[in-house]
């Protein structure tokens, strides 16, 4: 586990320490699975007449509903009713806005459905970290039960990944392009991540989710603006991959 991973579990697992921080994070991730990922499918689906490829959309699609359950059900578990997610915690609404309105508009061609496929794999590719994280988290808080969800649903999610792989690959004008995509998504994606995760810290502070006094909030906030001005984004493992060059 690198440093960043150690320092989110440590905020995590002080996070968890409350009933009203595991509401709060598990009505975030139950909201992030059915949020802007759904509203994707059915306009792929409308340009893709691959029989097999469609096969793999529709089963994703119904991967995320079904996630969407589960971690419902873990949320009611913790007998506390958090209410709606506030509109700006949602991470995947950030992004959305940070490439222009992506989810709300009908997708325009084979482009547009690799677009689609290499803003899911970001999302994907955040979540396959993060649940890592998580999972240990409430292992470690005694909640055995959500942390086998989150493993469960880790493996659906490496899957999803070779779905949007193999989906925006097929529907790319040209490799450079598919890559210069991705590339592009991660930067944003890394963006608004870390940008979310400064407004959750306030949000979750300032209602007393938190365990911890002033001065641990305030170290907290501190590490988070240092980040911010150092540069270094808050990149998922995969952006370190090597990528190949165009001809």
């Amino acid at each position: 586990m690198d440093l960043r991973a150690w320092m989110t579990l440590r905020f995590t697992k002080r996070l968890l320490a409350t009933p009203e921080g595991r509401a709060h994070v598990l009505n975030q991730i139950a909201d992030a699975e059915s949020n802007g990922e759904n509203k994707v499918f059915e306009h792929v689906l409308e340009h893709v007449d691959d029989p097999a490829l469609r096969r793999m959309i529709e089963k994703h699609q119904a991967d995320e509903i079904r996630h969407e359950q589960m971690f419902r059900a873990c949320l009611e578990r913790t007998g506390v009713d958090p209410g709606p997610v506030p509109a700006h915690l949602k991470l995947i609404d950030r992004l959305d806005r940070a490439v222009g309105g992506f989810f709300a508009v009908p997708i325009d061609g084979p482009r547009g459905v690799m677009e689609a496929y290499v803003m899911l794999q970001v999302v994907e590719e955040r979540a396959v970290s993060q649940f890592k994280i998580f999972e240990q988290a409430f292992r470690d808080a005694g909640d055995h039960e959500t942390a086998d969800t989150f493993v469960a649903v880790a493996k659906d999610e490496e899957r999803h990944l070779k779905y949007c792989h193999a989906i925006s690959k097929r529907y790319a004008p040209d490799e450079a392009t598919r890559l210069e995509t991705l590339d592009q998504y991660r930067r944003l994606e890394a963006q608004c991540f870390a940008d979310n995760s400064r407004a959750n810290m306030e949000h979750t502070f300032g209602r007393g989710y938190f365990q911890g006094g002033p001065i641990i909030k305030g170290f907290w906030m501190a590490l988070t603006g240092l980040q911010k001005r150092s540069g270094q984004l808050p990149y998922t493992p995969f952006f370190a991959e090597p990528q190949p060059h165009a001809a």
